[in-house]
């Protein structure tokens, strides 16, 4: 799914902003053929548009290659990679080698008027160690059409026309490289940059605004492969071309190793650039000026005079119909002499500023004249999430001024709400609440060396009820289609109590089951304090009773938080029954916001197979929602006990349906992509952990995304 995503993103959008592209040397960095920014087959010291996302495709006869591509930073470039080998046995005996690793590239000197770029990469990191190299790596451009590059390589970048290592003149570890991989998933820190180092290079000319030809000198023997395939290395020199056939889209030829050709073919999207600038929803309604009468709102289901002198009901219901014809929904009203107070849901804009915005015009439109201050509490499952404040003359003065983003933001008063009183009255239909929805489903499973990719579709038959305010009772039953995921035989041989592994028995005897079935209670129990209770069929694998505490301050870049849980494994058929294993489970959870949208969290405590440990999580969020990390999990559980990939680690993404379709909407994709699936390190999923129920509402959140309030 991560691939078709990219691809469509690519097929609609630009390759990158304008601002990004100013910064970018003539020639373009294209892909190489094994993933990362390189020449052909060799690294280069050159780094993508930053944000940018990319699926890279490669494949010569035997072999093929799939590579998730993203610049995490300016100077960091992180990508997963999957490939086929035929032949080429791997770590479990089998006659074809199924390989995943994880690459990195660590920009240390941007390229200069006469200093090259500098770039240290490490490559099958985590992996099988079968790809595994090391390597420094500088480029520079000559004259915007030239890029000449030259490195020194480790491990298989080492393997040709190799030489001692000078780095054991420092010590004498870095004189062997250990050959065995072992289980795979292990850093393997301890042979980095050792063994024999070997020199690679190569050239670059875009002939073209299209076409982009090179050349390389490689380092990589590919012994592996002569020993075990049919593979030939004739020749340590490559030679590709690069045609772009539209923006985002790349296709490349190639000479490999006087032996092979090769194709590859790569779609780069940036998060930066959605599909459709500036969004498809409806214009927002112009604020209306006090003592100007010639505003007409009709168009948007305003009156065009404030409601002054009318019965409070009156206008509360007046703002309750408008809320509705800007996809809000009013929860409480309360209206004093120069300021109101109101509660509301958000039903429609993945953006809260641009909710907020909106509420506000409303207000505008329709309060008397006298009411100045407009005090506005977002609403989540009842509960307030925050307090802003918004002064009327200031949306009255700053609508059209060039600034208003920055200025309307620091002139707004954003408070928590824990202290807030409750509401006196609530809207009339704002409880009790409910609402059913059947919806479509795509279930994927990644890297199953039978099939790598599995996948099931189907339809979510959903219903949640919410009688009073905090109390959610909510269920989805999922019901299968098509797909082939319950054809998968590897059965699990893990050693540990079975808390994951055996999902392809879920999916072999419950192909449609009960995907969830529960009761939520959320409170707040004080300022910056959010509490969530939950209980019942928890997930697909797990029923049981979760409790959460979090306390996150309204402004502050650290938020702190706690849960302890109660689980069951429920039958493989998915529907009411339990199997005998049970346990209690919890983490203390510390979560820290960098700024500029890089997230940290560590989540430290007991997992589903009573192994103790921590899990790290690092991300980054843009402004449009779109959300890309990282996570890896180190517990009590030896590498032998835990079984191939040695502890648990994967990556992660979340893109809104807004930024794919530019119409506003709060649901999006997400999806989890694990190397392998095992026991060690398995958390218990709970829906609606609090930080991600919270954190859109905290002021760093707010600030971000604050061009939203004018939308």
């Amino acid at each position: 799914m991560a691939v078709a995503v990219i691809v469509f993103s690519a097929l609609l959008t630009e390759q990158a902003s304008s601002q990004d592209a100013a910064h970018l040397p003539a020639i373009r960095p294209p892909l190489s053929f094994y993933g990362p920014p390189g020449v052909i087959d060799m690294p280069s010291a050159v780094m993508q548009p930053d944000g940018q996302a990319s699926v890279n495709i490669a494949a010569r006869d035997g072999f093929w290659r799939t590579t998730l591509g993203f610049q995490f930073a300016p100077w960091l470039y992180a990508s997963y990679q999957y490939s086929f080998t035929k032949g080429l046995v791997g770590v479990d005996g089998s006659g074809d080698l199924y390989d995943r690793g994880f690459n990195l590239a660590l920009r240390l000197m941007e390229e200069g008027e006469i200093w090259p770029s500098l770039v240290l990469g490490l490559n099958d990191i985590a992996g099988t160690g079968v790809f595994a190299s090391e390597y420094l790596v500088a480029s520079k451009t000559i004259q915007n059409r030239f890029r000449l590059t030259a490195g020194i390589g480790w491990g298989r970048l080492g393997s040709y026309n190799g030489f001692n290592n000078p780095l054991s003149q420092l010590s004498d570890s870095f004189k062997e490289r250990e050959a065995d991989t072992g289980q795979g998933g292990d850093f393997n820190a301890g042979d980095w940059f050792g063994g024999p180092a070997a020199f690679f290079g190569g050239i670059e000319w875009q002939a073209s605004e299209k076409l982009t030809l090179s050349a390389e000198y490689s380092s990589d023997a590919y012994e592996r492969e002569e020993a075990n395939t049919d593979f030939e290395h004739r020749s340590p020199f490559n030679f590709g071309l690069n045609y772009r056939l539209r923006p985002g889209i790349d296709l490349g030829l190639y000479s490999l190793y006087g032996s092979e050709l090769g194709i590859r073919l790569s779609f780069s999207a940036n998060p930066k650039s959605p599909p459709f600038r500036g969004g498809r929803e409806p214009a927002p309604p112009p604020v209306a000026v006090r003592g100007n009468g010639n505003v007409d709102l009709a168009a948007w289901g305003l009156p065009s005079d404030k409601l002054a002198g009318r019965d409070p009901t009156e206008i509360r219901e007046r703002v309750d119909a408008a809320f509705r014809s800007q996809g809000l929904e009013l929860e409480g009203f309360e209206l004093g002499a120069t300021s109101v107070r109101v509660g509301f849901r958000n039903k429609t804009y993945d953006s809260v500023p641009q909710a907020i915005g909106r509420a506000s015009r409303v207000l505008a439109a329709i309060l008397p004249e006298a009411v100045e201050s407009f005090e506005l509490q977002p609403v989540e499952f009842g509960r307030p999430m925050s307090l802003v404040t918004v002064e009327r003359s200031d949306l009255e003065r700053l609508e059209f001024a060039p600034d208003r983003v920055w200025s309307s933001y620091v002139r707004a008063d954003i408070e928590d709400a824990g202290d807030a009183p409750g509401f006196a009255e609530f809207a009339s239909q704002a409880y009790p609440d409910g609402n059913f929805e059947v919806r479509p489903y795509i279930a994927t499973v990644f890297f199953d060396p039978d099939a790598p990719v599995r996948a099931d579709i189907g339809l979510d038959f959903g219903a949640q009820y919410s009688p009073t305010p905090g109390l959610v009772f909510s269920g989805i039953y999922r019901a299968k289609l098509a797909g082939n995921r319950a054809e998968s035989t590897r059965d699990s041989t893990s050693v540990l109590p079975r808390v994951r592994s055996d999902l392809n028995l879920y999916d072999k005897e419950g192909s449609s089951y009960l995907s969830h079935l529960t009761a939520e209670y959320f409170f707040r129990p004080g300022a910056n304090l959010f509490g969530r209770t939950t209980i019942g069929y928890l997930e697909r694998m797990y029923g049981g009773a979760s409790a959460e505490l979090l306390w996150n301050p309204i402004s502050g870049p650290l938020a702190l938080g706690v849960d302890v849980n109660y689980a069951r494994q429920r039958d493989f058929d998915g529907g009411l029954g339990f199997q005998d294993y049970d346990v209690i489970t919890g983490h203390a959870s510390a979560y820290y916001d960098f700024g500029e949208g890089y997230f940290a969290q560590v989540d430290a405590g007991r997992y589903l197979a009573e192994d103790w440990g921590a899990t790290l999580t690092i991300s980054r969020d843009f402004a449009n929602g779109v959300r890309v990390g990282a996570f890896a999990t180190r517990t009590d559980v030896s590498f032998e006990d835990f079984g191939e990939g040695s502890f648990d680690k994967g990556i992660f993404f979340e893109i809104p349906f807004s930024w794919l379709g530019g119409e506003p909407s709060r649901a999006g994709y997400s999806s989890v992509l694990r190397p392998v699936l095992r026991d060690g390190g398995a958390r218990l999923v709970v829906r609606n952990r609090l930080h991600d129920v919270v954190k859109d509402y905290r002021d760093p959140e707010l600030r971000q995304r604050w061009a939203g309030f004018w939308r």
